[in-house]
């Protein structure tokens, strides 16, 4: 994770924005066995230390308090509608749902009809960019 990016967290963070769940390297193991997926190095940073949410209201799935792989259970649960099983759903934005191409490390937007587009060539990419977008949206 880009020092850019935890500055602007530790900037305009409030309290409840993250649930700084741990998240153990046996969690992550099971997850991905689950998935059948290898998650690229930037998610797995990113929900290693802050566990499940995100700035200004930009939510990015990861890891309950209780343990719960939230990322997890929604992406098999859009697998029954379709999700190619290369993705892991880490937004649900209600129309379509944010994606890591585990394949690519590229992130995507996937739709329930099936459209995919392509958004940014990493994690860190989409994240700089969603936490800037929600800024300046406050």
């Amino acid at each position: 994770m880009t020092d850019n990016i935890l500055k602007t967290i530790k900037q305009f963070e409030v309290t409840g924005d993250f649930n700084y769940a741990p998240v153990t390297d046996e969690m992550i193991s099971d997850a991905e066995r689950k998935l059948g997926v290898k998650l690229p190095i930037q998610y797995l940073e990113y929900i290693k230390q802050f566990g499940h949410g995100g700035i200004a209201g930009l939510e990015i799935l990861g890891v309950g308090l209780t343990g719960r792989m939230i990322f997890v259970e929604k992406t098999l649960e859009c697998r029954e509608d379709k999700l190619p099983e290369n993705f892991v759903v880490i937004e649900n934005v209600d129309e379509w749902l944010t994606c890591l191409d585990c394949n690519t490390g590229n992130v995507v937007s996937w739709d329930y009809n099936g459209y995919i587009k392509e958004e940014y060539d990493c994690f860190d990419d989409y994240l700089a960019d969603q936490m800037n977008i929600a800024i300046e949206n406050l």
